[in-house]
């Protein structure tokens, strides 16, 4: 159960973010929002590891996670600091 939510957070984070990046202008909320559904997916592949759910979506799903995370800080390093600015000026 915790394996297909995250999967689905998984896929509207990256969502979010990819949407953020086509989008005219930043969008730090969007961003934020996106980073957010991410680490919730993360969150819920533990869930689900403490609850032993039976299958492999759990594997797929945090290594999904992983993959995403590490093509955004390759392609945009500042990303998470551009957001954590934003943050600390609201």
């Amino acid at each position: 159960m915790f394996s297909k939510y995250s999967i689905g957070l998984v896929i509207l984070g990256s969502l979010l973010l990819m949407l953020n990046r086509l989008i005219s202008g930043y969008s730090e909320p969007l961003a934020l929002i996106g980073f957010l559904l991410l680490f919730g997916a993360a969150g819920t592949v533990f869930i689900a590891v403490l609850k032993r759910e039976p299958g492999q979506l759990k594997v797929w799903s945090l290594s999904v996670f992983f993959v995403i995370l590490f093509v955004i800080t390759w392609a945009e390093p500042f990303e998470i600091l551009r957001l954590m600015t934003w943050l600390k000026n609201i």
